[in-house]
């Protein structure tokens, strides 16, 4: 009996996972989601590529608008106007 109460205590912990917390990448892909809360398109890539990367938080918050410029949380064109 002794025998067959240990084989069912070793099955049981070898079928509980290892790590049951979240590891360090998956809690900044939870938080860098949080912070894109509303973005959209090439603003959103941008800032989850940058907040993923460890980018100081400076960088990461803005667009980079080569061709264009800032309106609101994504670029536009020079010749257009934002409405935000």
């Amino acid at each position: 009996m002794r025998k067959y109460l240990i084989a069912v205590a070793m099955m049981a912990a070898l079928a509980m996972p290892v790590n049951a917390q979240v590891n360090p990448q998956q809690q900044r892909m939870t938080d860098c989601n949080a912070q894109a809360k509303g973005m959209t398109g090439d603003a959103r890539q941008q800032f989850m590529s940058s907040c993923l990367s460890n980018k100081p938080a400076a960088e990461a918050k803005k667009p980079n608008c080569v061709n264009g410029k800032l309106c609101g949380n994504s670029c536009i064109a020079k010749d257009k106007v934002c409405h935000m």
